[in-house]
């Protein structure tokens, strides 16, 4: 990505990530003639014999790994940086956006102000890779239309989404009957996104149930057939994997919102 970014020079970056941003030690590819010295210097610690940083030296923390002393989440913050951009983050789980799980996230924005020097040439695209010509197959490189965007007729669910979190709700009988203990938040989360809960298995005498895509889509709190639409020609298993790898928008819009 901090190739890309020094490549493109966007004005405005939004980048999402998963709760482990904030544990994994961070990894750099290395340079060409690079020793791991030279990225961990000896004064990082006042015993050379004891891998433990002074900045977090509890065992249990990052500073008992001599050659990894900082973060995932650091390294992404330097970078940004580096590269000139100033940068904010959040972390949020999906439940404070109503949906019925947790789904904790890591947002990020960066953005270059006016008064922030250009950051082409920093030396990015050298220290990670060749980024090569930049030639692609004949018609791959060509501007794109802004019309294959979503626009707001098709994005308006997500305003209404919005609008409808924090609304006091309570579960019916056919809620309390259907869902048990989770009827509460299955309740919420229908009237945020404004549609029933599908039924959440698929059965299968062979193989036991399994996650129905319609329900994990609706989790997400996406309209109905964005993914599971039979037109795309996508399996189930497909489908599971799509959406799980997907984004909660209505978490990422308010987590934007609060970063604005």
């Amino acid at each position: 990505m901090a190739t890309a970014i020094e490549a493109l020079q966007p004005r405005l970056v939004v980048i999402e990530n998963v709760r482990g941003l904030l544990s994994a030690t961070a990894t750099r590819p290395a340079t060409k003639g690079q020793r791991d010295d030279d990225r961990n210097p000896d004064d990082a610690t006042s015993d050379p014999a004891s891998a433990v940083r002074n900045l977090e030296p509890e065992s249990w923390m990052l500073g008992d790994d001599a050659a990894r002393p900082l973060r995932a989440l650091g390294a992404v913050l330097g970078d940004l940086a580096e590269l000139g951009m100033d940068a904010r983050w959040i972390g949020l789980p999906a439940s404070l956006a109503g949906a019925p799980h947790h789904r904790f996230r890591i947002f990020i924005t960066a953005y270059r102000q006016d008064s922030v020097p250009d950051a082409s040439g920093l030396g990015l695209l050298a220290r990670w890779r060749d980024a090569g010509s930049g030639a692609g197959a004949s018609g791959n490189h060509r501007a794109e239309s802004p019309g294959h965007r979503p626009g707001l007729a098709r994005t308006s669910w997500l305003t209404g989404q919005a609008r409808r979190v924090g609304d006091a709700v309570r579960a019916r009988g056919e809620h309390l009957h259907r869902w048990g203990r989770y009827a509460d938040a299955i309740a919420r989360w229908e009237h945020i996104t404004a549609r029933p809960a599908p039924a959440p298995a698929i059965l299968n005498e062979d193989k036991g149930p399994r996650p129905a895509p319609e329900f994990v889509e609706w989790l997400i709190g996406l309209p109905a057939g964005w993914v599971t639409d039979p037109a795309h020609g996508l399996t189930a298993n497909q489908q599971n994997t799509a959406l799980g790898n997907g984004v909660l928008l209505l978490q990422a819009f308010l987590a934007m919102d609060a970063m604005s």
